[in-house]
Formats: structure tokens, C-alpha cells, sequence
């Protein structure tokens, strides 16, 4: 018996530390799992398993809107450039001046704006300088779903400036353009003859971080011409002339190491899309810019009746360049000789810090002859383009990477949407707030503020880094964000939000993350869905009225650039190397 007691007890015993040693085996896996995914930063952990609060009360301020309908913006005791202690370094042609008044007018009428758009497709960032253009024409949905019949571009990758790792496929902003040209234009270009005999030719054209310049078919896929090879990394978005010249503009994202070892400065580019020949580049290595981190992820600006464009960069540097463009249709000729190039610098002091962080990530916004702008150290300026002096300045707190949205409501009241992000290390668990801010645009007073709490782990901010979406038609009422790691790491919220109270109208638990600007798709029915692309692969068709998933697909990658919507054809780039069109049914 006795036997038998010690028999048991020691089957007992085996069992219990062999389940202990399972314990200990799956505990080391999970946590071996975990800190990889960590990247072995023991600091990391608490944002593993701890979730954020998520959403939190709004802040309003509505008598702020005060003024909101006049014309000519003016800065209050709040918003005065004073408060930061502001200064301008202003140089034209290279040469120091303590003022400036732009020989020419440079104005960005309503009345010019929709005129500028007959270029039929998405020219640069959002679609217009509003950035609220996120589709061309109107989708007929029948069915409400995805077609399965999928065509893939393979793209590739190129070395990043450390000598080691690669930037990879397409990424933020990276959102291809689309244009429809017309037949004389496609006439003198040098798109292969399968493309050019091709009646109602849609074309993609897709810088991307491989590298290339790459020019797709929107409804096959097929290459309509050859690709460029720069050579340099781009992870924003282009813009092509909306005047219909042929002329791409784009900035690379990061330095290259050369073929020597040697480091190549990121800089701006101007090609011909006649022939794909470098016209011009600039802004490497600039002398003027505060940052020795030069990139150039902003969507420039052109303005057509003055042959301007208008161009922000992360080295701390706002660019404005005198194109003087001849272009010759008949001929098939395009040259420019720039000239009248303005540098201009705006720092910025507050009390609580002794810096301030210069330059530009998100892509500007304009209104008349004024440009609203955000920086990577919290600050939003409204600038006057004819003087480049600053109207007012709005502290935010953190880094703007969401490019401001500009809206002229129904009551002549003017209103610009600010977005911030989390920057990683702004304390010690790297939980915090990120904002989405409705400010008036004649003063730059807050009129709410709806915060997020957010994590952010080292290069991978938390927050606003996709740019929101101000509704139109059934949505009118709304603005749209996606809100990125939130309530945990890997997760993160779509949101509707009452444009004149800032509350929720709806929250959409998405269960991913997301860089990927939405867009929003009218029907022809007067309908209105978010296309949502993620991280999981996915992207989703979401009903804006309610924000339920209306369909989604996997596309087989990540998904961090912004897609373009052509009616009902969609076009976006994943990381891992390939560009992806759709159809919506």
C-alpha cells in the first residue's frame, strides 16, 4: 500500500513538474516572441501590455470661430508669432535679405483652384491644395464589394543611407498619381505605342522607395513607357503640373550611399514627362537649412498663372522657385530656367523646451495668397506668400505629419484641420496625447480639440500620421481621421467627428494599424464610403454614415501608402514591393 501511496505521489510529482517545465518553456517562447518584437528594448514591454485609455473628452473653445469669415488672416494675443519668439532667415537667390515682397502675385483664388482642375485625374497629394480631394469622379457601386480578379506590378527596393537595410516597395505618403491625358499630349510623350493607340488611357505614375518612377496602365497593370531610374528613395507623393504640361515634381525621402560609399543628400527633382529627362534638382545639402536631416516627403505646389512652385522640406527649409517653363505642344519641347528662388526659415522657442525642431514632413495647404503649414516641432504657421511673413502661428504641441486640410463652410466661415502625432521618448512609457485640432484659419485660435491617448515605440510614432478627410455631401457634417496605435500597439481607431462640436459621431475599432491616408468614395447614388488601407494587408470598404466594414480584401502585403481612386478603380503600393489595382463592384 504503502507502495502504491509512494507510486502515486511520485506519477504526481513527475506530472507536476513536467507541466511547470511547459509553463517555463511556453513562458520563455511567448516572452523570447516578445522581445523580439520589441526589438529586444526592455522599455517597450510596458506599451506591449498595456493599453491606453483610447479616447478622450473634447475640448472646445467655440467662440473661437469668432472672425472666421473674414478674408484677411490676422493673429490674435494667442496666436501672435511673438508668443514663440518667431524668426524668419529669409534668402532670395542666395543672397540674405531682412524683407521680402514677391515681385509678382502669387494667389490661389477659388475661382483659380477650379479652374486648375481640369487635368483630369489625382496631381499631387489628397488630389488638390485643400488635400481633400481623395478620388477623381464618382463610383457606380452595385454591389458594394471588391472584385477578386487582382492585377500585381512587381517593384523592388533600394539601400538606405546606414549601408545595411533597404526601403522597400511604396510607403507614407508614397499615393500614386493618375491621369487621364489628353491625345494630343499622349502623342509627343514617350509611352510605348500599345499605349498610346490605347483609347481613354488611365495613367499611374508611382514614385516609390525602390528607387524608380514607374508609369502602369490603371486597368491592367501593364508598363505604358519605361521606368526612371533616379536612384533615390521616394516615400511621398508627387505632383505633376495641373495645367496639363507634362512635368513631374518629387522629393527624395532619405540619403543613398553611393556607388563609392558615399553619401548622396536627398534633394528635389523636376522631370519631363515627354521623354522622362531630368529638367532640374535642388535643396541637397543646403547651406541655409538648420537640420543637417535633409528629406523631401511634402507634395510640392504649383501655381500655374505665375509658373511658382512652392515646396517644404524636413531640413527646416520652405522653398519657392520661378519655374520660367517653354513648353511647346506641336513640337514636343519642354525647358525650365528657374529663377527668383526663395529660402525661407522659421524658428520657433518655447517656454518649456530650448529647441525647436525644424521642418516640414506634411504637405502644405493654400488659400488664396496664403499657406498653411505644419512642422515636425508642433508648430502650424499660416505664411503670406507674397511677403513670406508669418500671419499667425499656432502651437500644437507636437509633430504634425497629417497635412492640413483646409474648409470653407456653407457660411463663408474658414477653418483648417490639424492632425499632431507622439513622438517616441516625450516621457518615460511613451503613452501620451495626439490631437485632431479644428482652428479658425483668419486667426489661428483653437475652436476644439479632440485628443487621443496613443503609444509610440522608436520610429514608429503613434497617432495622426495619415491625413484626415473633410466630408461632403451626406458626410458634410463630419471629418474623418484614422488614429494610429490606439488603445494597444498594434491597433488603432477610424473615427467620424462632428465638425462643429468635435465629439465622435462614430468609433471603428479597425484591430490594426494604419499610416494609409483613407479615401473617401462618392457614388453616383449620392453615397459615401472610406476605402482604409492597413497593415494587416487589408484594404476595407467602410460605410461613412455608420463605419461599419461594408467589405474588405487582402491585397497580400502591408498596406502604409495612400491608394489613388479613379471612379471605381483603385491603385495602391504595399512594402512588400508590389503596386496592386482593384476594382470596386
Amino acid at each position: 500500500m504503502n507502495k502504491k501511496k509512494k507510486f502515486t505521489k511520485s506519477i504526481t510529482f513527475r506530472i507536476l513538474i513536467s507541466v511547470l517545465v511547459l509553463i517555463i518553456l511556453g513562458t520563455g517562447f511567448y516572452g523570447f516572441k516578445l522581445l523580439v518584437k520589441v526589438k529586444g528594448n526592455i522599455r517597450y514591454l510596458y506599451n506591449y501590455t498595456v493599453n491606453t485609455r483610447g479616447s478622450l473628452p473634447v475640448e472646445q473653445y467655440l467662440d473661437n470661430a469668432k472672425g472666421a469669415e473674414e478674408m484677411v488672416p490676422r493673429a490674435t494675443k494667442n496666436t501672435n508669432p511673438s508668443v514663440l519668439s518667431m524668426t524668419s532667415h529669409i534668402q532670395v537667390n542666395g543672397v540674405d535679405v531682412n524683407s521680402y515682397k514677391r515681385p509678382y502675385d502669387l494667389t490661389f483664388s477659388e475661382e483659380y483652384l477650379s479652374e486648375m482642375d481640369q487635368l483630369k485625374g489625382i496631381y499631387t497629394f489628397r488630389g488638390d491644395y485643400y488635400r481633400n480631394h481623395q478620388a477623381y469622379g464618382y463610383a457606380n457601386l452595385i454591389e458594394k464589394k471588391f472584385d477578386s480578379d487582382i492585377w500585381s506590378f512587381k517593384t523592388g527596393k533600394v539601400l538606405k543611407s546606414n549601408g545595411v537595410d533597404y526601403w522597400s516597395g511604396n510607403g507614407w505618403t508614397g499615393q500614386p498619381l493618375v491621369v487621364k491625358w489628353d491625345e494630343e499630349t499622349k502623342r509627343i510623350m514617350n509611352l510605348y505605342d500599345s499605349a498610346k493607340k490605347k483609347e481613354g488611357l488611365v495613367e499611374v505614375i508611382y514614385p516609390g522607395m525602390d528607387g524608380y518612377v514607374h508609369f502602369l496602365d490603371m486597368d491592367t497593370g501593364e508598363p505604358t513607357r519605361d521606368a526612371i531610374n533616379v536612384g533615390m528613395t521616394f516615400k511621398g507623393t508627387g505632383s505633376i503640373h495641373p495645367g496639363g504640361i507634362p512635368m513631374l515634381i518629387m522629393g527624395s525621402g532619405d540619403a543613398q550611399t553611393g556607388v563609392y560609399g558615399e553619401c548622396i543628400s536627398p534633394r528635389i527633382y523636376i522631370y519631363s514627362l515627354i521623354d522622362g529627362s531630368k529638367l532640374y534638382e535642388f535643396a541637397m545639402n543646403d547651406p541655409i537649412a538648420p537640420r543637417i536631416w535633409h528629406a523631401f516627403d511634402s507634395s510640392a505646389i504649383y501655381h500655374v498663372e505665375s509658373d511658382t512652385i512652392i515646396c517644404p522640406g524636413e531640413n527646416g527649409v520652405l522653398y519657392t522657385l520661378k519655374l520660367n517653363t517653354k513648353y511647346d505642344k506641336v513640337k514636343g519641347t519642354l525647358s525650365i530656367a528657374p529663377s527668383e528662388e526663395v529660402r525661407v526659415v522659421y524658428s520657433a522657442a518655447r517656454a518649456s523646451e530650448d529647441f525647436h525642431v525644424w521642418g516640414s514632413e506634411c504637405s502644405g495647404s493654400v488659400w488664396e495668397n496664403y499657406l498653411y503649414l505644419g512642422d515636425n516641432g508642433g508648430v502650424v504657421n499660416c505664411i503670406d506668400l507674397n511677403t513670406m511673413e508669418l500671419m499667425w502661428t499656432q502651437d500644437v504641441d507636437d509633430d504634425v505629419n497629417s497635412s492640413i486640410l483646409f474648409d470653407k463652410e456653407e457660411d463663408g466661415k474658414k477653418y483648417i484641420y490639424v492632425a499632431t502625432t507622439l513622438k517616441y521618448g516625450k516621457n518615460s512609457h511613451n503613452m501620451g496625447e495626439a490631437s485632431v485640432y479644428k482652428l479658425n484659419a483668419i486667426t489661428g485660435e483653437i475652436v476644439w480639440k479632440k485628443p487621443y491617448e496613443v503609444h509610440s515605440v522608436a520610429g514608429l510614432a503613434g497617432g495622426f500620421l495619415a491625413t484626415g478627410i473633410v466630408g461632403k455631401g451626406i458626410v458634410s457634417n463630419s471629418v474623418f481621421y484614422f488614429v494610429s496605435k490606439t488603445p494597444n500597439i498594434d491597433g488603432g481607431y477610424l473615427v467620424a467627428l462632428d465638425k462643429r462640436t468635435g465629439e465622435e459621431t462614430w468609433r471603428t475599432d479597425l484591430g490594426t494599424d494604419s499610416w494609409s491616408s483613407a479615401n473617401m468614395i462618392y457614388t453616383t447614388s449620392g453615397d459615401a464610403y472610406l476605402l482604409q488601407g492597413a497593415y494587416n494587408n487589408k484594404l476595407m470598404l467602410i460605410d461613412a454614415v455608420t463605419g461599419q466594414v461594408v467589405d474588405s480584401i487582402d491585397v497580400g502585403g502591408g498596406i502604409e501608402a495612400t491608394a489613388a481612386v479613379y471612379e471605381n478603380k483603385i491603385v495602391v503600393g504595399t512594402r512588400n514591393e508590389k503596386i496592386i489595382g482593384v476594382t470596386l463592384r
